[in-house]
């Protein structure tokens, strides 16, 4: 079951958080700091909605996504902060339904895109392009800051 959660519930599932952080950090940033300030902030202007793939009353996987205006463009977006699933539950299409979800909550808050930030030749990079229909536009590329 997917459904809408806060991103309290995302930050208390200790086990998920750490499987996310785990495959999905980025060194150059460091280790995950999660500002539950900053959250609130962003839930509570609705720049950002939170979602939540459950098994029964787990939640094995969620998806956050930023929703703005890019003003070089003058249309709204939205931009998947982050999207993931427990690896022990990837076949069940929990992920999919995430993608699904993301989609129809971006068109009803009058999105023209959804944008994805996805590893370089990741099986999330591999299900956006050939199987949901997405085209690669940028590269995202990462360095520390000395």
């Amino acid at each position: 079951m997917i459904r809408p959660i806060s991103h309290s519930e995302i930050l208390d599932a200790k086990g998920l958080l750490a499987e996310y952080a785990a495959e999905c950090s980025i060194p150059e940033i460091g280790e995950t700091n999660p500002q539950r300030e900053m959250y609130a902030h962003m839930e509570s202007t609705g720049f950002m909605r939170c979602f939540g793939a459950f098994e029964g009353d787990d939640l094995v996987g969620f998806a956050s996504i930023l929703i703005y205006v890019l003003p070089h463009y003058g249309k709204t977006v939205a931009s998947v902060e982050s999207l993931f699933v427990q690896k022990s539950h990837r076949h069940g299409g929990s992920g999919v339904k995430l993608m699904q979800t993301i989609e129809k909550e971006a068109k009803e808050k009058g999105c023209t895109v959804v944008l994805y930030s996805a590893p370089t030749d990741s099986k999330l990079d591999s299900v956006l392009t050939e199987r949901r229909g997405y085209r690669r536009t940028n590269a995202v590329y990462t360095r520390k800051l000395q």
